[in-house]
């Protein structure tokens, strides 16, 4: 299990939630979004991520790498950002 605090364990349904974002870096896949919390399954043990928007800007992929959940977004967040 992650640091952050994964929202989809305590409700798989959970449609929206708060959260602030952590970091935000130009990647491969597009804009690489780490937030405190996160409703957005991961990519693993056979089922596919969530996808949605944060604050308006699409979710392309979400994956957890090294215990953190990566959020890939076509545009970039602020560090702080409420989202």
């Amino acid at each position: 299990m992650t640091d952050m605090n994964a929202l989809y364990y305590k409700d798989p349904y959970l449609r929206e939630f708060d959260a602030e974002t952590v970091s935000c870096i130009k990647g491969k896949k597009g804009y690489e979004i780490v937030l405190t919390e996160t409703a957005f399954y991961p990519e693993g043990g056979g089922q596919p991520y969530d996808t949605g928007t944060l604050n308006g800007i699409a979710v392309k992929e979400v994956h957890e790498k090294d215990d953190v959940i990566i959020h890939y977004c076509d545009q970039p967040l602020s560090p702080g950002e409420k989202v």
